[in-house]
């Protein structure tokens, strides 16, 4: 695991990204791993332009937990296979790296994203290459 993944306080840079992405790898679908309790290794995919994270059976991620709103926050991509998070004026809050979203944040590999009190991290999926 590289340092990068390890940094949980600050929020990811493009150069990072670029830096970590191995851009030849990737296939371009984002990933959530849930890493607390409630929901422990669980894995949702974001192969959607946009999905809805909360409690209620209508969103795309459906994470039953009574400090998530119905519709708590919103994953978006662009064609640019750029991520992006945006609260959806949520009750607790949606966090990434520890800071509160209050607009639209780009989301980068290895982000720690606290919704409520499920932690995720998001990941990139990477394709497997033998030379």
């Amino acid at each position: 695991m590289t340092e990068e993944l390890l940094r949980t306080d600050t929020i990811t840079t493009e150069a990072d990204n670029r830096r970590n992405s191995g851009a030849s790898l990737l296939s371009g679908r984002g990933i959530l791993v849930v890493f607390s309790s409630d929901f422990i290794g669980k894995a949702f995919v974001v192969d959607k332009a946009v999905m809805v994270i909360g409690r209620s059976d209508k969103c795309d991620i459906v994470l039953a937990a009574p400090l998530i709103s119905k519709e708590h926050c919103r994953i978006t991509v662009d064609d640019n296979l750029k991520f992006r998070l945006e609260d959806l004026g949520s009750t607790n809050a949606t966090f990434v790296n520890g800071r509160m979203v209050k607009k639209p944040v780009s989301l980068n590999y290895g982000d720690k994203i606290l919704i409520g009190e499920t932690v995720m991290r998001f990941f990139i999926e990477e394709n497997t290459v033998r030379k």
